[in-house]
């Protein structure tokens, strides 16, 4: 994976950072494979189910220690294997980083940096910028407001651990509270006090994740509309809004006043992980109003938007994976494309595509040095 440091950013020297090797053992459908990338443009092509977006899976594997496609861990083992590995080299500031991730089957999945094991994942969170565009995108527009949520606080974890923190101690108080809700309706009692020390947590943990979130959309926002103003060439104005309960109410009286609710369901209706995030073109919903090609341009703008955000705020320049999407655009948004490429703004890109000849003429376009791994 291939960074440029954009400025001087605190100790850290001017430097660049790519992903230089990448091995993989029984990931997936590989049995053993290595990679040397170049250090910008590097292509998988290939005939469908060959592996090439399980490259990229790998790839994302190794900057958020988890599937992008697959959150069944077991499911990536290759079939009748016991575990799988996926070790990646990088160059980070001139200085060589190993990242190694593996896992056995009935055992956790360890994280390992320079042969040292993380205790915690979140240590590790951040150190590989990196964007994916894929396919798969469009369940941000159709899918439920989880998804969305999702995607948003993987953007500001990779940029804040301390937002990440807040998220998984989040988290946990509500595993704990929505168990004690099951537990008072099955013993039939409860306990006003106990729950009040949950409702406390949450309150002190949600109140940090909402006032982020809010900071971080106005942000975004900005940079979402000038990713979708320079694909469709400024004809719709797009948008992305936050509907939070706690835009009106804090948390703490959110979840006293719906108690009586929980308790019938069981578990806590109202708090941040009930937040959604709202597309927007024209200032109507994109998934009722938007054509086809209007929610393709949107959902790649959003994660151009991404990139920008991460570049601005981490002073590295993310990784960018390119999913089969040139089979999925039209001639004039991959040009688009192209263009924003070709201004040097990006660092390592990773591309697959399913025809050889289409992405040959694509890179050359882009004068940049570049690999291609036929697959």
């Amino acid at each position: 994976m291939f960074f440029n440091k954009t400025r001087l950013y605190l100790d850290l020297e001017k430097g660049s950072m790519h992903l230089k090797k990448l091995s993989l053992y029984n990931f997936k459908n590989f049995e053993e494979k290595q990679f040397d990338f170049d250090q910008k443009i590097n292509c998988f092509v290939g005939n469908n189910g060959v592996g090439k977006t399980n490259v990229l899976d790998a790839i994302f594997f190794l900057a958020f220690g988890k599937s992008y496609f697959n959150n069944n861990i077991r499911q990536i083992v290759r079939f009748e294997q016991s575990g799988f590995s996926i070790k990646g080299i990088f160059s980070i500031a001139e200085k060589q980083e190993e990242i190694l991730v593996s896992y056995q089957t009935d055992k956790k999945k360890i994280i390992k940096r320079n042969n040292k094991t993380y205790e915690r994942l979140a240590d590790h969170i951040g150190l590989i910028p990196l964007v994916m565009i894929s396919p798969y995108d469009r369940d941000l527009i159709s899918e439920h407001s989880d998804t969305r949520r999702k995607f948003i606080d993987r953007i500001i974890s990779q940029a804040d651990s301390f937002y990440l923190g807040h998220l998984m101690a989040y988290q946990k108080v509500l595993l704990q509270r929505n168990k004690l809700l099951k537990y008072f309706a099955a013993n039939h009692r409860f306990d006003a006090d106990t729950i009040n020390i949950y409702n406390e947590q949450l309150h002190q943990y949600g109140t940090a994740i909402y006032e982020k979130r809010k900071k971080f959309i106005e942000v975004f926002g900005r940079f979402l509309q000038q990713k979708y103003a320079l694909l469709s060439g400024g004809k719709e104005q797009v948008d992305i809004n936050y509907s939070s309960g706690l835009s009106s109410k804090t948390l703490f009286d959110l979840l006293q006043e719906n108690i009586q609710r929980d308790r019938m369901l069981q578990h806590t209706s109202k708090g941040v992980h009930r937040d959604d995030f709202l597309f927007k073109i024209n200032g109507k919903p994109i998934k009722k109003f938007g054509s086809q090609g209007q929610q393709k341009s949107y959902l790649i703008a959003l994660k151009l938007a991404e990139f920008e955000f991460l570049k601005n705020k981490s002073a590295k320049t993310p990784v960018l994976l390119f999913d089969d999407i040139f089979d999925k655009l039209d001639e004039n948004r991959v040009t688009k494309i192209v263009e924003m490429v070709n201004d040097k703004t990006f660092g390592q890109i990773f591309i697959s595509d399913t025809h050889a000849r289409r992405t040959e003429n694509l890179v050359k376009n882009i004068h940049q040095s570049f690999k291609i791994f036929e697959l």
